[in-house]
């Protein structure tokens, strides 16, 4: 897995609080065109430390989530308010609960690179 700079442009794959239905949502409605059911393979489940969903890699295990294609003028903000929430600092892709990094994702309509908050 290669991290990215922090202005990369690439879907966003989420699998805990910020999935529709969810009380982290708002941090992403309104700003997608379209969003996919996906699965990220080699990680699992696990619970972050601040005790709020987290996924860490595990060979052969799969997280579902979904894979959200934020606005192209809404990206930075919306990109900016998730890494907030995740406790990641300004201009950082690492924070004390996670780390954002560009994975690869399965869905429907073929593999995505996408940007996802693992465990660091």
């Amino acid at each position: 897995m290669t991290i990215r700079t922090s202005v990369e442009t690439l879907p966003l794959f989420v699998f805990g609080t910020l999935r529709r239905g969810e009380a982290n949502h708002n941090c992403l409605a309104g700003t997608y065109d379209n969003c996919l059911a996906a699965t990220l393979r080699n990680f699992k489940r696990a619970i972050a430390e601040h005790g709020y969903p987290a996924v860490v890699r595990s060979p052969g295990d799969e997280v579902i989530g979904e894979l959200y294609f934020i606005r192209p003028d809404m990206f930075a903000e919306t990109l900016r308010r998730c890494d907030l929430l995740e406790d990641i600092p300004a201009g950082e892709l690492i924070g004390r609960y996670y780390q954002r990094a560009s994975v690869v994702v399965d869905t429907a309509e073929g593999q995505f690179a996408a940007w996802a908050y693992i465990a660091p």
